[in-house]
Parts: C-alpha cells; sequence; structure tokens
C-alpha cells in the first residue's frame, strides 16, 4: 500500500484554510465545520495545515485515504502520539507499553492481552449488567419528571459505572474518576463562567492524578480480589495459558487508557447520538414503532457522532498521500469527523438515518488500531436506545447545549432534555423497573 514520493510532485505545502485553525478547541463552539470540510474533500483532500496554535501538520479529510492511513501502520506510526496536543518528533514514552500509541509486531501482544476481556462471549456476560444500570437511570429520569441534563444524567454515568465493573474499581471511587478522565482531553481556555479556565492546565493535572491512581491500585491490589471483584486491571498483571502477564507499567498504562478512552469516547456518542434524535424526531418515534431498528441505529449513531474529531500519526518515510508529497517525519492528522460524511462513501451524509446500510464508518477507527473495546460501547448504546424509546414517548430539547471544550472529543458536557413518560413501557422494562424500584427502596432501609 505504500507509495514512494515521485520526485515530479511539488511538495506543495499551501494552506487552503489560513485563517481557520482545526487546532483550536474555541472554534468548534464557534463554528459549524461541516461546510468547511465538504469543501476540504472536494477541492484538498489531504492538505497541509500550516502552523498555527500548533506545529503544522498534513489534514486527511477523505474517507479512502483516511482508511488507508489507519491501516499502513509501516508509514504511518501511531507511536508519536494519538492527538494534536500530545503528537511531537519523539516516541510518545507510553510506545511499547500502551496499546494505543505501539505498532505492529508489539501491539499484537498488547492487543490480544487486553482484547480477549472485549471479546464477543465476555461482552454479551456484562450485558445483564448493563442493562440494569441503564434501566435504573432511566427510570429516575422518568419519576423525576422534570427536566433533566442528559449528560449527568445518563450519559455521564453508564460508561463510568461499566468502566468501574470492568476494571474491578470501587464503587466509592468512581465519581471522582468521572470528573478525572472528563477533564484529560480538554484544551484551550474557558472564560464561559466568568473568569479565564486553563483548560490545558486541568487536562494535564487530571492525567497526572488518574496516572498516579492506577499506579497505586495496581501495586496494591495485583493479582488481589477489590470488594469482592477481580476485574481487568487484577487479570491482565495475571495473564493466562494463551497470553502473557503484562508488566506493573503495562498495566497501570492500559489501565489508565480502557478507564479513559472506554468513558469518554462513550459519553461523547451517547451524547451526540441524543442529540441527533432531538434534532431527527421522526428517528425517535421510528425506533419506537420497529426496536428492530437499534442495531442499525447504533452504527449511524456512531458515524454521525464521530466521538473523536481526529488522530495523529507521524510518516516515517517520504510518501505520496492524496497526490501530496508527504516527508519522513510529518505529522499526518485523520478527521474521522470529515471521513464519515464522504459523499462518495455516504449517500445524504448529512442526514441521520437509522435505516442506513451498509454503513462502513470509521467513527472506531480501522485496522489493527481499531477500538478494542468498541463491541462493549456498541452495547451500552444499544441498551441505551432500546429502554429509552420503551420507557418515554417522545423527548425535547429545553436549553442550548455546550460542546466539550476540546480539539480532539466530539461531544457535550451540557444537554438539557425533557422527557415524555410512556404510558406503557414494554413487559421487561416493567419488570426490570420494578425490580429497581425494590432495590432502591431496600437500600433506602438498610
Amino acid at each position: 500500500m505504500t507509495s514512494v514520493v515521485d520526485a515530479s510532485l511539488l511538495d506543495d505545502r499551501i494552506d487552503p484554510i489560513p485563517g481557520i485553525d482545526l487546532a483550536r478547541p474555541e472554534l468548534y463552539r464557534l463554528l459549524d465545520l461541516q461546510g468547511v470540510f465538504a469543501d476540504l474533500r472536494r477541492e484538498h483532500p489531504v492538505f497541509w495545515h500550516e502552523p498555527k496554535s500548533r506545529a503544522g501538520f498534513w489534514a486527511v479529510t477523505r474517507y479512502a485515504d483516511a482508511v488507508r492511513v489507519y491501516r499502513d501502520t509501516g508509514t504511518f506510526t501511531a507511536t508519536h502520539g494519538m492527538t494534536l496536543d500530545t503528537v511531537g518528533p519523539d516516541r510518545d514514552p507510553g510506545s511499547g507499553m500502551m496499546v494505543e500509541v505501539t505498532d505492529p509486531p508489539e501491539h499484537r501482544r498488547l492487543r490480544r492481552s487486553i482484547g480477549a476481556f472485549f471479546s464477543a462471549g465476555a461482552v454479551t456476560a456484562m450485558e445483564p449488567a448493563i442493562d440494569d444500570l441503564v434501566v435504573r437511570l432511566l427510570t429516575d429520569v422518568r419519576d423525576r419528571d422534570e427536566p433533566v441534563d442528559f449528560v449527568a444524567a445518563i450519559a455521564g454515568r453508564i460508561p463510568t459505572q461499566v468502566a468501574g465493573l470492568l476494571l474491578g474499581l470501587p464503587a466509592e471511587d468512581l465519581d471522582w474518576i468521572t470528573t478525572r478522565t472528563s477533564q484529560v482531553f480538554l484544551s484551550g481556555t474557558d472564560s464561559s463562567g466568568g473568569e479565564v479556565v486553563d483548560l490545558d492546565g486541568q487536562a494535564t493535572q487530571a492525567q497526572a492524578e488518574l496516572l498516579a491512581y492506577f499506579a497505586k491500585l495496581v501495586r496494591s491490589g495485583k493479582g488481589k480480589k477489590r470488594s469482592g471483584v477481580r476485574g481487568l486491571v487484577q487479570r491482565l498483571a495475571e495473564g493466562t495459558g494463551d497470553r502473557e502477564g503484562l508488566t506493573t507499567g503495562e498495566v497501570i498504562l492500559n489501565s489508565l487508557n480502557l478507564a479513559i478512552a472506554g468513558t469518554q469516547t462513550t459519553r461523547s456518542s451517547l451524547s451526540s447520538v441524543m442529540l441527533a434524535l432531538l434534532q431527527f424526531p421522526d428517528s425517535f418515534q421510528a425506533l419506537r414503532k420497529e426496536p428492530t431498528l437499534v442495531p442499525l441505529a447504533v452504527e449511524e449513531a456512531v458515524r454521525w457522532a464521530n466521538p473523536v474529531r481526529h488522530l495523529t500519526r507521524v510518516a516515517t518515510c517520504d510518501v505520496e498521500l492524496g497526490g501530496k508529497a508527504v516527508r519522513a517525519g510529518d505529522p499526518v492528522v485523520v478527521w474521522p469527523f470529515s471521513a464519515n460524511r464522504d459523499e462518495s462513501v455516504f449517500p445524504l451524509p448529512h442526514v441521520f438515518d437509522i435505516r442506513r446500510h451498509p454503513n462502513p464508518h470509521i467513527g472506531f477507527a480501522t485496522g489493527s488500531h481499531s477500538c478494542p473495546g468498541s463491541g462493549l460501547a456498541r452495547a451500552q448504546m444499544r441498551m441505551t436506545l432500546k429502554r429509552m424509546v420503551e420507557l418515554f414517548s417522545a423527548a425535547e430539547l429545553v436549553g442550548p447545549p455546550r460542546l466539550v471544550a476540546s480539539n480532539f472529543l466530539l461531544g457535550y458536557d451540557r444537554l438539557p432534555v425533557r422527557f415524555t413518560a410512556a404510558e406503557s413501557p414494554g413487559p421487561l422494562t416493567r419488570e426490570l423497573t420494578k425490580d429497581a424500584g425494590q432495590s432502591s427502596r431496600t437500600t433506602e432501609g438498610d
């Protein structure tokens, strides 16, 4: 797949959007960039983004080029960092130990150790607990009968609770972890509250605190039960007959990565799909009438939501990409935010179509670096959509949504919604909500 640069190609480093800085997080709260990216796909599918708030990079906006970069790990390495805020000329400190910033062949060993916990069988085994959690949270929203912040009430809580269950984290730590993981990908500054807040500083501090937390967790509980649960943190260190246990450093870094990625990308997807259902209310009603559409709706939700705006790679050699001469050492940034709206692959890409099929989106990347937890993320989204349209007959936006202040994550940190309770939820949901109410009363009595 790798092509040597033709000497006749011009080293065309002319920025077609000199007035737009794609690395500036504030930009995404100010502008809807889908029109800009549509023009770029048509006229400049691969282009040089000159140095602005970050160093210069090649931007990849078209589906075919994005897939090529993802799959050709020999030419486009992930070992220099995965975001515009972390990519650099040197290898990432976690390279060789953390799966996201490690390339084959070493990547395969790490992926094999982690992937067993995200197999179809492992996800299926977790589904009853996820379903129970979803029903309890949605039932609480229904019983409150008042507008809620969907992010705080649902989208932020489901993935954190599931990550806690998967990793074997103490329940009393989950609120703290939720707060810290939600800060890791913040960038820039925020003055919406009346004073200027250094979000870059918050992100750095949150990352350091989470790293210290998982280091303490692994070193104090390695191979032991915590609160009666042997979670992934402990089992990664132990290994099995068909896979190696990871080193202490590898367990710490990959547990940290799974906690952050697993909570924040799923939170972003859930909040974005909720907004899509609000913007396309016919889709909400269609899911109520045809719940068998939920799996297709989940795939469309990921395509539409694009939980991450970009992922970075670095060229390992001189190569032609999209007619441009990319030099060894150049950062190459894939924008799935754009690739998943590529008109040559997705008919009517700006329409949220819950019947879309086929749907070869790259919302979870593709190739060896495709998201190992995508099956678990899909399960959470599937159950949330299924139970939501059973318990509620309608939903409406009752205030302005607010995007996360990030150039990396595409999601919302505030989404005020008013739900209308369904007159007659499905029989299984009735049984689950009854059990949830009994569990709540038992807890209160204790």
